[in-house]
């Protein structure tokens, strides 16, 4: 999300500099190295690609790799649990300073900083006369923290998968960062109603959902594949209201539905364990070998409780899937259209909706028909059209 931001204000012909504590600039160069074992740089490989885009010029990349290291470090200390949560804050603290002490040395007419490293940034910013935009890439911490935290009291056999202690600290840095920035970008109206909860002027937030790869991501040219799968990728944890769509296809107890989670466990995964025989776990998959999983699916659904709004559903659309989300998953899918929006925790409504689309093949081919329509109107290319003409009203109000 953050690389398609990057690559789209790049490709708009303006000088932008792209500060990260991590980006693969040379992808190629570990499977090509004949200093390691050919297993190891595959994996290595693989791994680092996920930190690379094509379309953003590496010479417009700077980079602070202290802090990345510093958190990947510790992040293999035996801190315990109230220890770990504290790594991230440390890691983003330590870049926000990065940069603005580079800030204060070079200038510029615009910034844009995402939640959480941000704060110290901005500042600087702000003294030079920069216009600062925080890109809030999820819904507010504040907002998070409390869904989650009453999250673990209903649901305590998932409990650790679900992030409760966010330090104090974060919240009022974070906070401080939607008060005090110029403009704030929002991926999708759960995110932009979790600022105006805290007090931001609704006039300063522009809502700008992300795009779909359009030629990666394509809906199967052949008939439906056969039975009837169920898809979810992202994190399984209960942050992504995994319970629900289990305790869905429990309750349904339909034969010929495959449910298929695609993605790494957060926490034990001991809240699995009750629902071992309901689903496939495709823990580790390439990104290039996505699209095939979702061209041999019939429908993708979505129940997280805490988004900002989630790559998956608009790759899910761009395969022709119809799909069922919750509002809090920040996707662009249409109620009745494209699939079907049901309110968190409701697991009756995807009973429901998932039941609707099970027993009428009609209906899933029309709205398989939509939801590539709605990506196509939604492309990495209306994205970069977006944010140009937001890019030009802000620099004009300077």
């Amino acid at each position: 999300m953050i690389y398609g931001l990057v690559a789209a204000t790049q490709s708009l012909g303006r000088s932008v500099e792209f500060v990260a504590g991590f980006y693969y600039r040379a992808p190629g160069r570990l499977a090509n190295s004949p200093w390691l074992p050919r297993p190891l740089r595959a994996r290595l490989e693989a791994m680092l690609r996920r930190r690379f885009h094509p379309a953003i010029d590496p010479q417009g990349v700077r980079l602070f790799p202290a802090a990345e290291v510093f958190r990947q470090l510790l992040a293999r200390l035996p801190l315990g649990r109230a220890g770990r949560r504290h790594v991230v804050p440390l890691r983003d603290n330590w870049f926000d300073r990065a940069v603005a002490r580079r800030l204060r040395r070079t200038g510029c007419d615009l910034v844009i900083g995402h939640d959480g490293a941000f704060l110290r940034t901005l500042r600087a910013a702000r003294q030079s006369g920069a216009v600062t935009v925080l890109n809030q890439t999820i819904g507010h911490v504040t907002a998070g923290r409390a869904i989650l935290r009453e999250e673990a009291e209903l649901c305590p056999d998932f409990a650790d998968s679900i992030p409760t202690d966010t330090p104090d600290a974060v919240l009022r840095r974070c906070t401080a960062e939607a008060l005090e920035a110029d403009h704030l970008l929002a991926p999708s109206d759960y995110v932009r109603d979790s600022l105006t909860a805290l007090g931001v002027d609704r006039r300063r937030i522009v809502v700008m959902p992300y795009g779909a790869d359009l030629e990666l991501f394509r809906p199967a040219a052949g008939p439906e594949p056969g039975g009837f799968r169920v898809l979810f990728v992202g994190q399984i944890g209960q942050r992504k209201g995994i319970k629900y769509l289990l305790e869905a296809v429990r309750r349904l107890g339909l034969a010929d539905l495959e449910l298929v989670l695609a993605g790494p466990l957060v926490g034990r995964g001991a809240g699995l364990g009750p629902y071992g025989s309901l689903f496939r776990h495709v823990p580790k998959l390439p990104y290039d070998a996505l699209p095939r999983l979702y061209r041999q699916s019939s429908i993708f659904v979505y129940p997280s409780l805490h988004e900002g709004s989630a790559m998956a559903t608009f790759e899910a659309l761009a395969s022709g899937l119809p799909v069922i989300a919750t509002p809090n998953a920040g996707s662009v899918v249409r109620d009745g259209e494209e699939g079907y929006i049901v309110p968190i925790r409701d697991v009756e409504s995807l009973m429901d909706r998932i039941l609707r689309l099970y027993h009428d093949p009609t209906l899933r081919r029309s709205m398989a028909e939509k939801a590539r329509a709605r990506a196509e109107g939604h492309s990495w290319r209306h994205y970069r059209d977006r944010m140009d003409g937001f890019l030009r009203r802000a620099l004009a109000d300077r």
